[in-house]
């Protein structure tokens, strides 16, 4: 049965008995089971939001770390292949001169082009090794880091249930009361139902040993009452910046003709402005005129119904390399606009995925013409028959 006490003062506010308790308590357990090798804390320990408070037998795990971050730091390969692709491309550029001044046969230029071909496919799959085992990085730490608790929240250690060298087993380890804020609990009589608001202060007088006045506000007013007892839950929220509060306590609480003041919606940053207003910027070169500042290097295309040719053949004109994950063929796809490459997208699904797309013609001709532009460009491209 709740009790409670009312007092009605001259200002025409009420002053009621309630219960200091903590804003939040966390029995904190592990999401994997395993032995306990060390505990950090123990009752009475002050101890920060993501600070680690326990620790998993994890020499297995530990391992497993250490090898995905050998792999993923080596970078040999795809050096060698860069290396070798600089070469094919110099072995191909020499030979074309011969073949065109007809100082080398077909047979050799075409073997050159293909062993450039091959290396070009010898780095892309290098990168995507490489890529592989980045992400096998990312899963090792994940599962390294699971054998990690920290406390979810700012608190105080009030309970300790297991020691180094038991078996967690979904069992608690620690139990951890957040103090700052505190919250008040208040048991209303029926008759005050509509005269409390929400966002109301009230000031709160902690019992002995604990003097001074503290103000609170109003954070729930429960909207159902308890027809056996004709009352109704109020919950406070007290601020305990310098911890002189403690949970547990019976208190006074007086409410007050006051509200609290409402809080500004927090501004958007300076950083967020600018980066929305770098975002806004690349939209707008996306879908720039190609009339536009920079200059134009994109032949013009040749439609279908234009076309001399009665052909259905279409070509797509695509880089060689595929870029993964599509975050970073975006971001050439961007580097590629900037240098006037106007008609680009990234490929996002399909055998091309990761590919950079530039351009769809009709008119092989004219897309062979664009390959050696881009080539002069140092972009390596090749065409896809549709």
């Amino acid at each position: 049965m709740c009790l409670f006490a009312t007092t009605i003062v001259a200002e025409g506010t009420e002053t009621l008995d309630g219960v200091i308790e903590p804003s939040m308590t966390v029995e904190l357990s592990s999401r994997i089971d395993g032995i306990l090798e060390a505990v950090s804390v123990d009752v009475g320990d002050s101890i920060e939001k993501h600070q680690v408070v326990a620790k998993l037998e994890s020499e297995v795990e530990q391992a497993a770390l250490e090898y995905a971050r050998a792999r993923a730091a080596i970078n040999s390969d795809v050096r060698l292949q860069e290396v070798n692709l600089a070469y094919g491309r110099r072995q191909l550029s020499r030979i074309k001169e011969l073949h065109e001044k007809k100082l080398s046969s077909f047979q050799d230029f075409d073997k050159v082009e293909t062993e450039t071909r091959l290396t070009r496919y010898k780095l892309a799959q290098a990168k995507e090794t490489k890529y592989l085992a980045e992400l096998d990085l990312k899963q090792a730490e994940a599962v390294y880091n699971r054998h990690t608790i920290r406390s979810p929240i700012d608190g105080i250690v009030v309970d300790r249930f297991l020691n180094p060298g038991e078996s967690v087993e979904e069992r608690s380890i620690i139990k951890i009361a957040q103090i700052n804020p505190l919250r008040v609990e208040v048991v209303a009589p029926v008759t005050l139902l509509g005269k409390i608001k929400t966002g109301q202060l009230a000031s709160v007088i902690p019992e002995s040993p604990v003097d001074g006045k503290y103000q609170a506000e109003v954070k729930i007013v429960d909207p159902i009452l308890d027809a056996a007892s004709g009352t109704f839950r109020i919950r406070l929220e007290i601020a305990n910046d310098d911890y002189k509060l403690t949970s547990g306590l019976r208190c006074r609480v007086r409410f007050l003709d006051k509200m609290a003041t409402i809080k500004p919606e927090p501004v958007r940053g300076r950083d967020e402005k600018v980066t929305a207003s770098v975002q806004h910027a690349i939209a707008a070169k996306r879908h720039a005129d190609p009339q536009a500042t920079h200059k134009k290097i994109l032949p013009k295309k040749v439609n279908a119904s234009s076309s001399t040719t009665k052909s259905k053949t279409h070509y797509l004109l695509v880089t060689n390399e595929s870029l993964l994950p599509l975050q970073k063929a975006e971001r050439q796809a961007l580097a590629f606009n900037e240098r006037g490459l106007k008609d680009t997208w990234v490929i996002s699904k399909g055998s091309l995925k990761g590919h950079i797309s530039l351009g769809y013609y009709s008119n092989r001709e004219i897309v062979d013409q664009y390959q050696q532009q881009l080539t002069d460009l140092g972009i390596d491209t090749r065409i896809v028959e549709r």
